[in-house]
């Protein structure tokens, strides 16, 4: 009888000879081995194919498309294909950390309520050198709020039950957003976490989907934070859409400080009728967005603004926050 792994490792591969080895090295490398490694050429035009039969590993399963379908059709292969009782996810041109499945399975294995596990990573060029950046997660009870205005999952070190995949559905065509908007799905219903470590070397070239399709992103995460405002009842109202997508890009000079301060109070009140998020995570998350907004606009009126009933509470604030927006003021006031 054969054995049935713990965990698939999904990768989808479309022309990408130049990185793939390294990645699939990185899997068969790892300090955990009990893996089915399902690789998905979507019709790669390269030598993409050639690298990857010359990795001579059993646990190596490589499966074609019947031409280029994308990475929606691609991903939503592992529906039927998946063996495992996790899956875990790495694209075809980053790295995993050797010890990247012992940990996060060690994790999901002694937490079994948990569906959806990441991690941080490491930013590496093209030539696979570390670039000093670093991708850090958080990891707390803050990760479901921080959905309302980022995607707190790298990609690459995404761990989730397989059964959990199934009863969603899979992905959703929101391409090259499908990851985030599954994400945001598996934690409406289910509990996720994070780990405090880095997964993955995450690799950042000229060919990054996320580079390439930039307008398409930003069409389906439009798509993904409409969803999580319906969650909260609030309306599709086109100055919240725009100013949502605003915070989720950390483009804060969009709008007056005063729209976003409403926003925000708007989220909160809405979320004591729905109940969706816990009211003390999120209140005090909304309160330190407030605070990363005056401080990014360089408010004159920080101080008084900082205050702002809607949104204060003396137990979110520290000392060092209340310093610096005075200071901030004090000095708007004297360059007048």
């Amino acid at each position: 009888m054969i054995k049935t792994p713990l965990v698939t490792v999904f990768m989808a591969a479309y022309n990408a000879e130049p990185f793939i080895r390294q990645s699939i090295l990185s899997v068969i490398n790892q300090t955990f081995g009990d893996f089915q490694l399902l690789i998905v050429n979507d019709g790669s035009t390269d030598n993409t194919v050639g690298v990857i039969e010359s990795i001579k590993d059993p646990r190596i399963k490589l499966v074609h498309n019947d031409g280029n379908r994308g990475v929606f059709y691609t991903r939503n292969r592992l529906l039927n294909l998946a063996i495992g009782k996790y899956i875990a996810i790495l694209d075809s041109d980053d790295v995993a950390s050797p010890d990247r499945l012992e940990l996060q399975l060690a994790f999901m294995e002694s937490h079994p309520d948990i569906a959806l596990c990441g991690g941080n990573a490491a930013v590496i060029n093209e030539s696979g050198e570390l670039t000093g950046v670093n991708y850090i997660e958080p990891f707390d009870e803050t990760i479901e709020v921080f959905m309302l205005f980022g995607n707190p999952y790298i990609n690459s070190t995404a761990i989730f039950k397989k059964d959990v995949f199934l009863a969603l559905g899979g992905y959703k065509d929101y391409d090259p957003a499908e990851d985030f908007e599954l994400f945001t799905r598996i934690a409406e219903n289910y509990p996720v976490a994070n780990l405090n470590q880095t997964l993955v070397n995450y690799r950042i070239h000229s060919n990054n989907i996320s580079i390439k399709d930039n307008s398409r992103q930003i069409k389906n995460e439009i798509r993904v934070l409409h969803n999580l405002r319906k969650q909260l009842g609030l309306t599709n109202d086109e100055l919240w859409s725009a100013i949502h997508l605003s915070l989720y890009k950390r483009q804060t000079n969009q709008f007056t400080v005063k729209e976003y301060a409403t926003f925000l109070s708007e989220v909160k009140l809405a979320n004591r009728q729905t109940k969706r998020y816990k009211q003390n995570i999120l209140d005090e998350f909304l309160f330190n967005k407030w605070y990363e907004i005056l401080r990014e606009r360089k408010a004159k009126a920080a101080l008084f603004l900082f205050f702002d009933n809607r949104l204060f509470k003396w137990r979110f604030c520290t000392f060092k926050q209340v310093r610096k927006v005075f200071k901030q003021s004090f000095f708007s006031l004297r360059n007048r």
